[in-house]
């Protein structure tokens, strides 16, 4: 296998996300097998060559995490337990675990990465879907690989708590900790207020905690991502709050009007990258509603009203340059 240091493997993360483990992996020259398993996966070196096994019956993106993880014992030069169960979300007592698993976290999804994806704070469960989506990993992943980066991203603090038939497993957080009897209110108000995050301000810390939630359809488990932020962002109304209400009025219940103006982002939204949002919102308002051949008079009234610009505007800021 080849050789590299832990930094260069962290560079080499930036330059090729959302790929990294598996591009990492080719360029060391490490065999990856996906086999059935009774375990999550292992590494083996015997001599130069290493070998990576990995469980096929796992979800992809519990694969994912384990190939980075077995990578980290490969480039720490820790030797792995064969045979080992990986969790992605629990922390370990092995120090080494540890060293393994942030390396891991750090290869799926970068510091600067993540960044990128926040386009505000507080980070919400909209913002953690999308980057689970775009770095190819589960979205209590991303909960907690954010938390732990809270003060990077303008958080004060951070906390992910999970649930399992809305029963309370457990929590996570680098600093803080809920305490005992809290975990059905903060479920509760998160419930309420969803697909807003819920509030609490605290106005004797001049901060406010934000709590977002994420509920999988398909799964009894429910994650909430926690944070505490100072409160001229923590009481703001959100973009995307700002977003659902003006399609509320744009849209109301006409779904084939919503669905042809997302078509219309999905084509023009590659050929903003460099503008600035003025400049996007003067060529989309040419582009499609000057030369109006898809929509009726009261939509297109709709689309040019302040509202509606407004809407559009908002929308594009997620593809223009800052």
């Amino acid at each position: 296998m080849s050789r590299i240091t832990v930094a260069r493997a962290l560079d080499f993360a930036e330059d090729h996300f959302p790929n990294a483990p598996e591009k990492l992996a080719e360029f060391l020259g490490v065999e990856v097998r996906r086999s059935p398993l009774n375990c999550d996966g292992w590494c083996l070196q015997i001599g130069e060559h290493s070998i990576i096994r990995i469980n096929s019956d796992a979800a992809d993106v519990r694969q994912r995490f384990t190939l980075a993880h077995e990578l980290g014992h490969l480039v720490f030069g820790i030797p792995a337990v064969v045979g080992e169960a990986i969790i992605d979300v629990h922390p370990s007592a092995n120090e080494e675990e540890k060293m393994v698993n942030s390396f891991a976290a750090q290869l799926l999804l970068p510091k600067k990465i993540a960044e990128k994806f926040i386009p505000e704070i507080p980070v919400t469960a909209t913002v953690i879907k999308r980057i689970s989506k775009k770095a190819k990993v589960s979205e209590v992943f991303v909960a907690r690989r954010l938390a732990s980066l809270a003060q990077t991203l303008g958080l004060k603090d951070a906390l992910v708590i999970f649930y399992k038939n809305n029963t309370f497993e457990w929590q996570w957080s680098n600093t803080i900790g809920l305490k005992l009897g809290l975990d059905q209110e903060i479920l509760k108000r998160c419930l309420n207020a969803s697909p807003s995050p819920a509030r609490i301000h605290r106005k004797e810390y001049k901060d406010a905690i934000v709590a977002s939630i994420l509920e999988n359809p398909y799964s009894d488990t429910t994650i909430i991502f926690l944070q505490i932020v100072p409160e001229e962002d923590g009481l703001k109304k959100l973009n995307e709050e700002t977003i659902r209400e003006l399609s509320e009025f744009i849209f109301g219940n006409n779904q084939q009007f919503q669905l042809s103006l997302q078509g219309c982002f999905g084509v023009f939204k590659s050929k903003v990258r460099n503008l600035s949002t003025a400049e996007a919102l003067k060529l989309f308002n040419k582009t499609y509603l000057e030369a109006n051949q898809r929509w009726e008079q009261a939509e297109l009234g709709r689309l040019k009203s302040e509202k509606g610009q407004k809407y559009i505007r908002l929308r594009l800021e997620n593809w223009t340059k800052k």
